[in-house]
């Protein structure tokens, strides 16, 4: 029976001079696509940055499978796929080239690399202009090239910063069923701004704020404890109901406004639930 691979974090915190990015974070996540959702500035790039080891915390504990990992870092580092939000390439290098660079870096092995640089190309559609420079390409390209160079030794932990930045919708769809195929037995988090591309992949969603996880959650538990409803009566009316509703949009049909609203008092028609009103009930 295969064991199952377990990513523990234990009271991480970091500061930037006065500035608290990361709270006694903490969480325990198994194989599977979890969301980190939050505002800019919540903190989610220094706990990415972190579990990279890019950066050090100030305090607290990472473990992988019950090893802390400053026992056995480059051990920790050769299971590790990270792409970063900054795009930071070699712009005199080809794709082909760059990745091979990659694949010294992460000690995988000469003989393999062709094999596996080849699958990852195609695997992300850049195996046909593997020949080109790197400063030729689209920011789109580039973001596929970061993609690629986490995969090269398939990983067991998958961090991924922003990874649509600069991509079309065609190709945001193609991100979301490679990140869909190749998770299984991988612990992939996924910090991203863009709800869509999460809400079909993602089995968990981490709320981050001022440095702290609010909650992880199924996204059924989520979806279920935000009540989210629709009304053509006046605002100020559903405000004297619920001083503390959230309202979500409004739209004028006609000679009337229709305003959809997040309450926790039980409204009239109820409507269902959009990751994206997950997002305002928590972070709105």
């Amino acid at each position: 029976m295969n064991k199952v691979n377990r990513l523990k974090i234990q009271n991480l915190s970091k500061k930037y001079g006065n500035v608290l990015a990361l709270n006694h974070v903490s969480f325990d996540l198994e194989p599977g696509i979890y969301a980190l959702l939050g505002h800019n500035g919540a903190g989610k790039t220094t706990l990415l940055n972190i579990l990279a080891t890019v950066i050090e915390s100030d305090s607290g504990s990472i473990y992988f499978n019950d090893e802390a990992i400053d026992a056995s870092k480059q051990a920790y580092r050769s299971i590790l796929g990270y792409m970063p939000q900054q795009q930071q390439l070699l712009p005199y290098l080809s794709i082909e080239s760059f990745l091979y660079y990659i694949a010294s870096m992460k000690d995988i092995n000469h003989k393999n690399a062709k094999e596996i640089i080849e699958s990852v190309l195609k695997e992300v559609h850049l195996y046909e202009i593997r020949n080109r420079s790197l400063s030729t390409l689209s920011g789109g390209m580039k973001q596929r090239v970061l993609i690629a160079q986490a995969l090269l030794n398939n990983p067991k932990v998958l961090l991924l910063d922003e990874p649509t930045v600069g991509l079309d919708p065609v190709e945001r769809r193609s991100f979301r069923e490679l990140i869909a195929r190749i998770s299984e037995h991988k612990i992939v988090i996924l910090a991203t701004h863009v709800i869509s591309d999460v809400e079909w992949i993602a089995n968990e969603i981490m709320i981050m704020r001022n440095g702290q996880i609010l909650t992880i959650s199924t996204q059924a538990d989520l979806l279920e404890k935000t009540k989210v409803f629709e009304s053509f009566d006046n605002l100020d009316k559903l405000i004297e109901v619920d001083s503390n509703m959230k309202v979500v949009n409004q739209i004028r049909i006609r000679n009337s406004i229709k305003t959809r609203f997040i309450s926790r008092h039980p409204f009239d028609n109820q409507v269902s639930t959009s990751l994206d009103d997950v997002y305002l009930d928590w972070l709105g």
